[in-house]
């Protein structure tokens, strides 16, 4: 062959290595949003309808209304059809409840976190949150005909009571202020579609009563009335109960508690990223998303928004994790669904628009190369072969 058959060969290898290997590098998350959208497709389950865990595993409860929750709040369910098949997500919400087992079983009527899973009041709660989203849509073709039993989820919620006046999380452990709030509020969704009331389903509401007013420390709450320590979290969820079960404290005790909730937020820590998030407890050195989450219920019950710092939605949006979920506090490399829906319900509590605050560039991810470098070998080695015919060309 000759030497300019060889540098034509050489180039024409060249151009066609740059043809086939020349991969146009694909652009990182941009916005927050995008990569909030990335971490959740890539956990839908599409036989299921839910969404899971880990890219892999099964479909479960937490995972799913995150999912939901945040589709909601962009209005993405209210496309027609919407971004995902709502009847299938019912379907998996109806088969992690317990019906199949007999009504004295204690897991009857309760949700799991997956299908045959351990059930829980925290587990309940999220799953008919979750079946509040989904049901709220109209004109999504046999959605109606997909139902979950309310009354036998009253009926699991009722063996949580304890004697002490509070619920518990599982039956037959110990009752704490937060189960008892979530039962609650399950009570008070459900109970208007079933002969029920939130005082016929309650053991003794004295004691529910007094049993959250026993659980009070100076200006906040405890999670038991043999707890230790106060915290933000409980605080916020015995005014919620007893706002339920209308037997709030005078207004005078309410403003302690307010001030009380409102010293924990972090104005001025070491760390920057942590401005405006509430810690849970007097000097813990914990600012969290989650005490700032019930830091904004208990404002919100008490129509004290306004005295919330503006800084705590930045504080929401640094916790945001590199991986796109969120993580309870910021710097975290990788989240939890759980998390995705406590920041989507700060946003909703601070009344931010959701799309706007989440379109944002997300720090959290490496910004794209200047240089592919696989672009860069491939224009060396066109270079390298051009050389190569040149000289070949010269010495034919």
């Amino acid at each position: 062959m000759k030497k300019v058959q060889v540098a034509g060969l050489l180039i024409a290898v060249a151009v066609l290595a740059m043809a086939f290997t020349t991969i146009p590098t694909a652009a990182n998350p941009a916005t927050r949003f995008e990569s909030l959208n990335t971490y959740l497709t890539d956990r839908y389950d599409i036989a299921e309808g839910g969404y899971n865990l880990d890219g892999k595993g099964i479909s479960r409860i937490e995972s799913t209304y995150s999912a939901a929750l945040v589709w909601d709040a962009i209005g993405y369910l209210d496309a027609r059809p919407p971004i995902v098949d709502l009847v299938k997500m019912a379907n998996f919400t109806r088969k992690v409840q317990w019906t199949s087992v007999g009504e004295t079983n204690e897991r009857y009527g309760g949700f799991g976190s997956f299908i045959a899973g351990l059930v829980s009041v925290e587990t309940t709660h999220k799953a008919i949150a979750l079946w509040k989203i989904i049901t709220a849509q109209s004109g999504i073709p046999n959605l109606d005909d997909v139902e979950i039993n309310e009354t036998a989820t009253l009926l699991f919620i009722n063996k949580t009571q304890t004697t002490s006046g509070g619920f518990s999380n599982e039956i037959g452990s110990s009752a704490d202020i937060v189960s008892t709030y979530l039962a609650l509020d399950l009570i008070v969704l459900l109970a208007s579609e079933t002969p029920w009331t939130l005082d016929s389903l309650l053991l003794n509401k004295t004691a529910t009563i007094q049993w959250i007013l026993d659980s009070s420390e100076g200006d906040a709450y405890k999670l038991s009335p043999e707890s230790s320590t106060a915290g933000v979290t409980p605080s916020a969820a015995a005014l919620l109960s007893l706002e339920f079960l209308d037997a709030l404290p005078s207004a005078m005790a309410l403003q302690s508690t307010k001030n009380w909730i409102m010293d924990r937020q972090d104005l001025d820590p070491d760390i920057t990223e942590l401005t405006g998030g509430f810690e849970e407890g007097i000097l813990t050195n914990d600012t969290n998303l989650l005490s700032t989450y019930y830091a904004l219920k208990a404002m919100n019950l008490l129509n004290a928004m306004d005295d919330v710092n503006e800084t705590v939605t930045q504080f929401v949006l640094n916790c945001q994790s590199s991986d796109g979920a969120w993580a309870n506090a910021p710097g975290f490399e990788v989240g939890y669904v759980q998390f995705i829906a406590d920041a989507m319900n700060c946003l909703t509590l601070l009344e931010e628009n959701h799309l706007t605050v989440l379109s944002v560039e997300h720090p959290g991810t490496p910004s794209v190369p200047l240089i592919d470098w696989r672009l860069l070998f491939v224009v060396l080695f066109i270079i390298a072969a051009m050389i190569v015919g040149l000289i070949a060309l010269r010495l034919d």
